[in-house]
């Protein structure tokens, strides 16, 4: 009986003592959200850099393989200011890498993931199967989500195409 009594007034005395509990309950939890949400926009921001890639090496190789080149320009330094323009700020324009490499064939051509890292830099000439691959090399800003993605703190992000040049 006397057990009862000593936990009804436990408990009546611990309910009223709840001053602060919502300022620790966040304190505890605070961080882990945080670091949640900023994970998300780090996964977000990856997917529109790898997306924006993909884009620019279409428009990169819509361009090279008509033959076509821009008054005052290499290909290379068109290829990267489409590149560039297609980048929404988020990239660095000199950590883009390009690489062309052109084949006589499709069937001359080596699997994606054999391909090279560094081409010839050369367009192509007519007819001929060029592969474009355009990488960046994006630095994650959020050190807990990095570790997780990347044990070095950076994700290379690579979108390929392979287009056959306009007769020209």
């Amino acid at each position: 009986m006397w057990l009862h009594s000593f936990r009804k007034r436990e408990k009546k005395l611990l309910s009223k003592a709840c001053e602060g509990l919502t300022a620790v309950e966040s304190a505890i939890i605070a961080p882990v959200f945080f670091v949640i949400l900023l994970g998300i926009f780090e996964v977000g921001a990856i997917m529109l850099i790898q997306t924006s890639l993909e884009t620019s090496i279409l428009q990169i190789s819509r361009f090279g393989r008509t033959g076509d080149t821009v008054t005052g320009q290499t290909p290379q330094q068109t290829a990267l200011a489409l590149a560039s323009n297609y980048s929404f700020g988020l990239m660095n324009p000199n950590n883009l890498t390009l690489t062309v490499t052109p084949y006589a064939s499709f069937a001359a051509m080596p699997s994606l993931a054999q391909a090279p890292t560094t081409g010839t830099q050369n367009f192509g000439t007519s007819k001929q199967a060029v592969l474009y691959t355009l990488s960046y090399n994006w630095q994650l800003f959020t050190p807990l989500v990095g570790v997780l993605l990347s044990p070095n703190g950076s994700v290379n992000l690579t979108a390929s195409a392979v287009v056959q040049n306009e007769p020209f």
